[in-house]
């Protein structure tokens, strides 16, 4: 069973001041984006991303003892209203996998506050668990704790559900959550969900409670009924990596995946506002298969200290 967040900072909590501290260490720490997704513009096709900060909300059916946790705006995140997350291409740093193709931090699972509607009761801690996921053979979902080099977690698709394992807090043990007076509330940012190969996921939690305040030593609510939220990958276009030659100003080497998409162009500029895009390279009429990258040296046009760089589809 591999430890949550809860388990590394359950025993710092007796002492708020040791876990302030403690914490406040972890969360310095950013995962670093190698990844440059500058801008994205292909007139071929149009995909609607839902690019928005997006958070489901963990409270519970009332206060009292046993009343059961709840997604409080779980029906706009269960797959059944519609709702796909995206991920998008990318590559991350990090010590466990060196190509972590798609990602998002968009997605966050914060507790609310006793003091809300809606709120569990005091003295609870919320935890969400991932049941199963499904989708494209051989594919992983991978959960990530903000500042963390190594994953949480793994959960390959159709993998048998191990109960009690693969959870991640949502209340707050940081601010208190969890003790006797603690506030269950929890707003931890910058998680990351990430997946192996292209493809729709769809990840099944459900919300526990793991406090054990009650007089009998136990949790203060009932498990919630399960959600299904979907993730999709988004069309397999991107710029993934910009850096400037050395001793040569104008020259840039450009990396980017174009999946199986042809007749792209890059472009570049030095002002979004306006429309002056200088083709650099292109058009491509093929692509490398798979997940494979293609790497360019382009020349910036002697009038133009490019700062910007697209790619962009053209007619047949």
């Amino acid at each position: 069973m591999l430890m949550t967040r809860n388990d590394l900072f359950r025993s710092e909590t007796i002492s708020r001041l040791k876990s302030q501290t403690h914490v406040n260490e972890i969360m310095n720490t950013r995962v670093k984006l190698l990844g440059l997704l500058i801008a994205v513009l292909l007139s071929l096709a149009s995909v609607r991303l839902q690019a928005q900060f997006s958070t489901v909300t963990a409270g519970a059916a009332s206060t009292s003892q046993d009343a059961k946790l709840v997604f409080a705006n779980g029906a706009s995140f269960d797959a059944g209203s519609g709702y796909s997350h995206p991920l998008i291409y990318t590559l991350v740093t990090n010590f466990s996998l060196t190509n972590v193709i798609y990602s998002s931090t968009n997605l966050q699972f914060w507790a609310l506050s006793n003091q809300v509607p809606g709120g569990a009761a005091i003295g609870s801690y919320i935890v969400c668990e991932v049941l199963s996921v499904t989708g494209p053979a051989g594919g992983v979902l991978t959960f990530w704790e903000q500042g963390w080099r190594t994953p949480t977690f793994h959960f390959p698709v159709g993998a048998s559900p191990i109960v009690g394992s693969n959870r991640f807090d949502v209340s707050d043990i940081a601010t208190g959550a969890g003790l006797v007076d603690g506030d269950p509330a929890g707003k931890i940012p910058v998680r990351r969900f990430t997946v192996s190969m292209p493809g729709d996921y769809y990840m099944t939690c459900q919300l526990f409670d793991t406090s054990t305040n009650t007089a009998a030593g136990g949790p203060k609510h009932m498990p919630s009924d399960p959600i299904t939220i979907k993730f999709s990958t988004t069309l397999d276009l991107a710029l993934t990596r910009i850096a400037r030659i050395t001793n040569a100003p104008a020259a840039m080497t450009i990396t980017f995946k174009q999946s199986a998409l042809t007749n792209l162009v890059i472009q570049a500029t030095t002002n979004l506002a306006v429309s002056n895009w200088v083709t650099l390279s292109g058009p491509f009429t093929s692509a490398p298969a798979f997940n494979a990258t293609t790497t360019l040296s382009v020349t910036n046009p002697a009038t133009m200290a490019a700062q910007f760089y697209r790619l962009r589809g053209v007619g047949p």
